[in-house]
């Protein structure tokens, strides 16, 4: 049996906040934190943390509702991220396969494209297709 105190561990521990469709544990620093949103970065996230003016090493949980909201709208308004992001790059991708360049055909052949050595290596890409 838990007790009380015990249960109440047990719920911040699991405590997230859901930022831009990601789902980020209060107790990450933000740096680390920003960096599980899909399209940022080191860099990117070292840059959103001096724009809006606060330590990489703070915590999320000890940022203000209004810090949260700067750095959402920063992200939305300068930078493509999460399906946006993906949706770019697959246009990209289906580009290359249409004009016949070589990494479009590496892709469409399911190889490797930035010239990786496949005698020995990527045998499992080749096994699945």
């Amino acid at each position: 049996m838990l007790y009380p105190n015990e249960l109440r561990m047990f719920f911040i521990i699991n405590k997230m906040v859901y930022i831009l469709n990601t789902e980020i544990s209060e107790k990450k620093i933000v740096k680390i934190a920003l960096e599980n949103i899909f399209g940022i970065g080191r860099q990117k996230a070292i840059q959103i943390c001096l724009f809006i003016g606060i330590s990489k090493k703070t915590k999320i949980k000890e940022l203000s509702a209004e810090i949260k909201n700067k750095i959402i709208l920063y992200i939305e308004n300068n930078i493509k991220i999460g399906d946006d992001l993906r949706q770019i790059l697959t246009q990209i991708k289906e580009n290359q396969i249409k004009i016949k360049c070589y990494r479009g055909q590496r892709a469409k052949h399911k190889l490797p494209r930035r010239g990786q050595r496949t005698h020995t290596n990527s045998q499992t890409v080749k096994k699945i297709t």
